[in-house]
């Protein structure tokens, strides 16, 4: 059966490059199971052609007059699955990506048939208003094996449940990978299972073990090399391929990919790429990557900015850099596939000590493994370097991964979502609360709500007024419900609440945003904690314990940030990342708006010095540039100049020649005039 056969217009095959072919068996069944009227979930491998049942079920459901919501778990995936379902456009299906302010009112979704959003963003729409649940008639949940990932899991579960619960009819189809007890996760969301082991590229498995290549057969492949990785990147280079290798910490990403820069054969690599174009800021790690690249290798972390990581997925999506050294967060991310994936290590250190990583996380690094339309065959290594860890790979190559479990009854999470359950008016007694949690997966498979957990919640909220208990039936206060809208811990909402008894000043506000439970602070060892200790100590603030001065760090990096200290001195200055002052500044941004928020219930003659704070942090500006910064296109470095330059208004910049302002660093001719062009457009706003 092909595409075509499925009766729908031509315009659908835009989703795959207008081209028609036949559908998998397991595509087929699944089609037919959802156009019978069953849910369904799909459990394949990696790159087997799950999201064509997704696509299929999102235009019957189109035909139906009804809306649609594809939830994935991460921002990059969400804009990645928006791009391709724009094409449905053509058809007349409008979409809507939303992955952007916790707080944001969700009647936008009225002028959409499908939103495209991350867990946490559809479970914030769901606690503005839980019914939008009724204008839905379809779920897709991507990525569903991710209900045992202990950050993203109880967001994913939450929002399933929660719109189960207010629309029982809804139709659901959840696309997984390969998981052991994928009928219990069927049976939670009421659906048939397609299962299948089926892969469009065969993959070989092997495991790299004492210079030879064991394969699962048993036969062994002899290794001369001195390095049996570098002899496997460059075998496979030689015909083509691209090689993925995983490592379990930045610094082995780095080291690595130097190593394989200097030994890869350089007869087989394009010469002159150029990933780093002119910006405002330079990155700590952009010299290191500069000559790398031009061996066609790079590493890949959360340390690298997010514009760094994207132009190095690009050129190696492009075939540009043909081998990356990754850590296991790439795994997570986006669609990057490669001939060849290695797993060089197969521990990381835990809680003090190495531990084996999961085998749902290897099998999602060796998805990666073969590219469609591109390769014959998908190469997927593990590198043993002992016995036990040889061991170890022949279970992993021999055994399903772990089966998925609920982590939903988490304190912090607990708390977090029993106050969203009655700010929704989903239930409104202990007894209600109890039934939907009874409905979860946790309730489920666990077959037991902890009762005595939920009371606790409950004198808890009520203690510190979140809530009211009207003869046993709950409802949010004011505060509460603000907390619930702004989609943050109850305890985060004590801590800022607990500012308002304090004299404000910006290190104190800075300091507390980072003793919050939603803000994951940077770690700081014995040589930076004294000096940590005496600039709070200055500043009227002591600093006792390690987790103080841990937010004490914090603190000191927006308080750099803020004041337009470079990016990159930033980063050497407290050995971090760029990729982690830009992750810090955006979970900071959003507890910095709800402190503003919160002001004005209980202090509003400081909630503009608040809203100012919360700007300079999003932007990394001080005070006298934030107007500078609202014109499009113009960040913190740009502003600066401008404003050194003597343009210190949006007023002054619109009046303004193409002339003058392209003798500013940084200004082409062509940013000179959209520059003075988007500035005219706010300065009336801006001075009125």
């Amino acid at each position: 059966m092909k595409i075509g056969d499925l009766g729908y217009p031509a315009e659908f095959l835009e989703l795959f490059e207008g081209k028609d072919f036949n559908l998998y068996p397991h595509q087929e069944e699944a089609i037919r199971r959802f156009q019978e009227g069953n849910n369904v979930v799909v459990s394949v491998p990696t790159a087997a052609g799950k999201s064509l049942v997704a696509y299929s079920a999102i235009y019957e459901t189109f035909k139906r007059g009804l809306r649609s919501i594809y939830i994935v778990p991460l921002k990059a995936l969400a804009s990645e699955k928006y791009s391709e379902l724009s094409r449905l456009e053509k058809i007349g299906i409008k979409v809507a990506l939303s992955i952007g302010d916790y707080d944001k009112s969700p009647s936008f979704i009225k002028n959409y048939d499908v939103i495209v959003c991350t867990s946490e963003k559809a479970d914030s729409l769901l606690h503005h208003d839980p019914a939008i649940a009724d204008e839905l008639g379809l779920v897709v949940a991507d990525e569903v094996h991710l209900l045992g990932d202990e950050g993203r899991g109880p967001k994913l579960e939450m929002v399933i449940s929660t719109i189960k619960y207010v629309n029982p009819g809804i139709r659901i189809v959840a696309l997984s990978a390969t998981i052991s007890n994928i009928a219990e996760v069927a049976d939670w969301l009421g659906s048939s299972i397609v299962n299948s082991d089926f892969r469009p590229v065969p993959l070989k498995p092997g495991i790299i073990y004492r210079k030879k290549i064991v394969n699962m057969d048993g036969e062994e492949e002899k290794l001369k090399g001195e390095d049996e990785v570098i002899e496997i990147v460059n075998s496979h280079l030689a015909k083509g391929g691209q090689t993925l290798i995983f490592v379990n910490s930045r610094k082995r990403s780095e080291d690595y990919a130097k190593r394989i820069a200097l030994a890869i054969d350089q007869n087989l690599i394009m010469k002159n790429i150029d990933f780093f174009p002119e910006k405002g800021e330079t990155d700590r790690y952009e010299e290191t990557l500069k000559s790398m690249v031009q061996n066609g290798v790079s590493f890949h972390h959360a340390g690298l900015s997010s514009e760094t990581r994207t132009r190095i997925e690009k050129g190696f999506k492009d075939g540009l850099l043909k081998v990356l050294v990754a850590t296991p967060t790439l795994a997570a991310g986006v669609n990057l596939p490669a001939r060849v994936v290695l797993i060089r290590d197969l521990t990381r250190y835990s809680n003090g000590y190495s531990q084996f990583l999961p085998n749902m996380e290897i099998q999602q690094m060796l998805g990666r493994a073969g590219r469609p339309q591109y390769d014959s065959e998908g190469y997927a290594y593990l590198y043993a370097a002992s016995k036990t860890s040889f061991d170890m790979a022949k279970t992993y190559l021999s055994t399903d991964p772990e089966p998925v479990k609920s982590g939903i009854f988490q304190d912090s999470l607990l708390r977090f979502n029993v106050l969203g359950i009655i700010s929704m008016g989903i239930a409104t007694s202990k007894e209600g609360i109890m039934d939907f949690f009874s409905n979860t997966f946790a309730g489920k498979t666990q077959k037991m709500v902890e009762e005595k957990k939920i009371e606790g919640i409950l004198d808890f909220l009520h203690e510190n007024e979140f809530i009211k208990n009207t003869m046993g039936i709950y409802s949010v206060t004011q505060f509460g419900k603000t907390v619930s809208d702004l989609y943050i811990d109850p305890k985060t909402a004590l801590i800022l609440r607990d500012y308002f008894n304090k004299k404000h000043s910006e290190i104190l506000a800075l300091y507390t945003i980072c003793t919050t439970p939603d803000v994951l602070n940077f770690r700081a060892n014995r040589e930076e904690a004294e000096g940590i200790m005496e600039y709070f100590m200055n500043n009227n603030i002591i600093l006792e314990t390690e987790e103080e001065v841990c937010s004490g760090k914090t603190a000191m990096v927006l308080m750099d940030w803020i004041n337009e200290v470079p990016m990159n001195r930033i980063s050497e200055k407290y050995n971090i990342g760029p990729g982690d002052i830009q992750a810090k500044v955006s979970s900071c941004d959003w507890i910095s708006y709800s402190l503003a928020r919160i002001s004005s219930m209980y202090k509003a003659e400081i909630r503009r010095d608040l809203e100012n704070l919360n700007y300079r942090i999003k932007e990394g500006v001080r005070e006298e540039i934030i107007a500078l910064t609202m014109i499009a296109g113009i960040g913190r470095v740009r502003a600066r100049r401008l404003f050194a330059s003597g343009l210190k208004t949006v007023e002054e910049v619109s009046k303004s020649t193409p002339e003058l302002i392209s003798l500013i660093p940084g200004f082409s001719t062509r940013l000179a005039q959209e520059t003075i062009k988007n500035s005219r457009r706010i300065a009336g706003r801006i001075s009125a």
